[in-house]
């Protein structure tokens, strides 16, 4: 191993172990304030934005099952704000890396642990990875075979397999923000990148759209997500990629006429906030079909998806807007909501 590697290495063990001393203290500040005499349940998901979006209803079915329990919630630190916000948990704990949460179930500090994560799934910051034992038939090889995102975690968390639709829960100064921006009247959220090159489609194909919906004057284009990819031309986007937290994000899109996008973060909160969407799904991690979704974007009630046969890159950009048009008609005329 390498200077540099040994050095990074020794940052990530004082940082797991900060961490893990704050998160333990926390439970044990809980146990003995809020949640005397309750039992503490722990759910822990440190993946992605729309993964956390996804499992949302996880919280709800955990409460309206047994209301007296006190609920905590394992996340990464990226993506609290979604936890801190939800009215139906009672604690977030911010997780420094995946090996955190496996040491915080067996802290002593929970009654009970709902792990969200696949079995095969390990820390990649960690020296000595930590693994989950098997004790569910679902894996990274298998997972979307059981349904989407919500469905399959739920089932690897030893919990039955929920379909609800996800919720998230905007603040008023989220909203607030977004009225400081003076978007237009009418406009349309696009999102062209996620967290794996295999769910993106091209830039070319990307303009190849926009110019389509340039067409029509009163049709404004709004970009989300952490980096610009749409490439410029024509009527100029509105850039929002980087500036916004990711309830303002949501915000935006709940706004927004039409969401189309990628498989994504912004994807999964546009199903939450019920836009109604144009999703690009192909071939993904052995997947020659897969569903991420439960609620309306599972459907074609909440959304249109485009199915590539191959990877994403392969779908045209006339089949894209012909989905497009269809919710529109749908839903009546591009108007903001």
């Amino acid at each position: 191993m390498s200077i540099g590697s040994l050095y990074r290495a020794g940052r990530h063990d004082i940082g797991l172990r900060l961490s893990l001393a704050a998160n333990t203290a926390r439970l044990r500040r809980s146990r003995v304030r809020e949640a005397a005499g309750r039992q503490v349940v722990a759910v822990m998901l440190l993946e992605h934005l729309g993964d956390v979006v996804a499992c949302e209803p996880v919280a709800r079915y955990l409460k309206a099952q047994d209301p007296p329990i006190f609920l905590a919630w394992g996340v990464k630190k990226a993506y609290r704000e979604l936890v801190d916000a939800n009215p139906h948990i009672d604690l977030t704990l911010p997780m420094h890396c995946l090996s955190e949460r496996l040491l915080i179930a067996r802290s002593g500090c929970i009654d009970r642990v709902h792990d969200l994560h696949l079995p095969g799934r390990h820390c990649s910051l960690c020296r000595t990875p930590l693994l989950r034992s098997r004790d569910t038939p679902l894996g990274l090889d298998n997972y979307f075979l059981h349904g989407g995102i919500l469905t399959s975690f739920s089932i690897a968390g030893g919990l039955p397999p929920l379909q609800e639709a996800p919720a998230v829960y905007i603040p008023r100064a989220a909203a607030a923000r977004i009225d400081a921006l003076g978007l237009p009247r009418r406009f349309v959220v696009v999102c062209a990148s996620s967290n794996s090159p295999g769910k993106d489609w091209p830039p070319d194909k990307w303009r190849a759209l926009l110019a389509h919906l340039h067409d029509d004057p009163g049709v404004a284009v709004v970009e989300v997500g952490l980096r610009p990819v749409v490439p410029a031309g024509g009527r100029p986007l509105i850039d929002l990629c980087g500036h916004l937290t990711i309830l303002e994000s949501a915000e935006v899109i709940r706004r927004a006429a039409l969401f189309v996008g990628v498989d994504s973060g912004p994807a999964h909160l546009a199903n939450a906030v019920g836009t109604p969407g144009v999703v690009l799904l192909g071939s993904f991690l052995g997947f020659p079909r897969y569903q991420p979704f439960t609620g309306p974007y599972a459907s074609s009630e909440g959304a249109e998806i485009v199915r590539g046969e191959g990877p994403v890159a392969g779908i045209p950009v006339d089949a894209v807007f012909a989905a497009v048009l269809r919710v529109f008609a749908k839903n009546g005329s591009c108007q903001g909501r």
